[in-house]
């Protein structure tokens, strides 16, 4: 059977999406028309090489919806495409208005799909309520509108701002299979250890994290914390681990090679600031995910079951504190949590993802 072919319109084709589509480049021919990467923001693509054909084009993500160069080249590259991908984004409007178009004045059949979550989002409430209008719009001029998780699409379909024959699921994951390449799960360590892994900027509250920390250890002495990632924050983390020598700092890292030796000798993940695919790696490796409740974590946000795999505390810093050290210094509860959360992370398989989006495309 022929191959159905996607046109896939990825800014940032990083290494999540790199490993990601090559699994689905088993079953459709893929495209990737993607933009220059951004490290200075902690994006990288490192050592992880594309399996579909990529068309780089030299604007990064804030410039490539209104070049005309990436405009024309999606356009020259729609010839019997039966998908094109379309991110949810403001900045793709205009994308998305040129799609329609051109498909209307050469009567051509691809469908646009996405892959998103619920709603648009913004800090400032006034641009929200445009948002969440620009939301519908696209649901109603879009195909195929596949969400994060069961419960954004669920949601959606409650509040009635997408058709139901247009609305599907498939749980956010990463790749999974090269966690087990180098993993096999084991007990937290006896010596109680703190994560953070994730991109070293203000939403993830990295100055928070060595709040947390400099009080935790007052009452577990031999805590230690290990951070993964980079980014404009990094001074905070540099400042920390120059003074305290049992913060450690391992700058960006994303092969999981060398993630996993790291995963595995610490005890719990803790995010203070808005979580995401870091709860789904937390998971894959069995280890507890514990972040501060906030208005816009990703919608990975359902996965964390309160006070069995994880926490989604309160500000309340005191209480906080005292939950946390509970959970570091209870040997028989921490595995408890652990278990839970590698059977989580199993349900949230990249096999399963690959499995969810190939139904869905090749059903349509």
């Amino acid at each position: 059977m022929k191959k159905k072919q996607i046109l896939w319109i990825l800014p940032n084709y990083n290494f999540y999406n790199i490993q990601r589509l090559n699994l689905l480049h088993s079953f459709f021919d893929i495209l990737v028309m993607a933009g220059k990467q951004n490290d200075k923001l902690g994006f990288k693509t490192g050592k992880v090489v594309s399996k579909s054909e990529v068309i780089y084009v030299d604007k990064h993500k804030k410039e490539f919806w209104r070049s005309l160069k990436v405009i024309k080249l999606i356009l020259k590259n729609l010839k019997d495409k039966d998908f094109v991908y379309l991110a949810v984004e403001n900045k793709n409007l205009v994308i998305l208005l040129v799609l329609l178009f051109y498909r209307r004045l050469k009567s051509l059949k691809f469908k646009i799909f996405s892959y998103n979550h619920m709603y648009l989002k913004s800090g400032n409430k006034y641009v929200a309520k445009i948002n969440k209008l620009l939301t519908r719009f696209y649901f109603n001029k879009l195909d195929i509108i596949i969400f994060y998780t069961q419960k954004s699409c669920e949601t959606a379909l409650e509040q009635k701002i997408i058709s139901p024959e247009k609305a599907f699921w498939a749980n956010n994951t990463i790749d999974t299979n090269e966690v087990k390449k180098y993993y096999e799960f084991i007990p937290p360590p006896a010596n109680p250890s703190i994560l953070f892994i994730g991109r070293l900027i203000p939403s993830k509250r990295v100055g928070d994290l060595i709040k947390y920390f400099d009080s935790l250890k007052s009452v577990i002495p031999k805590l230690k914390l290990e951070i993964i990632g980079d980014g404009p924050d990094k001074n905070i983390v540099e400042e920390a681990a120059s003074k305290d020598e049992n913060i450690t700092w391992h700058g960006a890292i994303i092969d999981e090679q060398y993630i996993a030796p790291i995963m595995a000798r610490n005890s719990i993940v803790f995010i203070p600031g808005l979580s995401g695919l870091s709860i789904n790696h937390a998971f894959a490796y069995g280890r507890p995910y514990i972040t501060l409740i906030a208005d816009k974590h990703g919608p990975e946000i359902s996965y964390i079951t309160q006070g069995e795999n994880g926490y989604v505390l309160n500000n309340k810093f005191q209480e906080n504190i005292d939950k946390i050290t509970d959970l570091l210094n209870n040997n028989e509860k921490l595995l408890e949590f652990s278990l839970k959360a590698k059977s989580k992370g199993e349900d949230l398989s990249v096999e399963k993802w690959v499995q969810q989006v190939k139904h869905i495309l090749q059903s349509a």
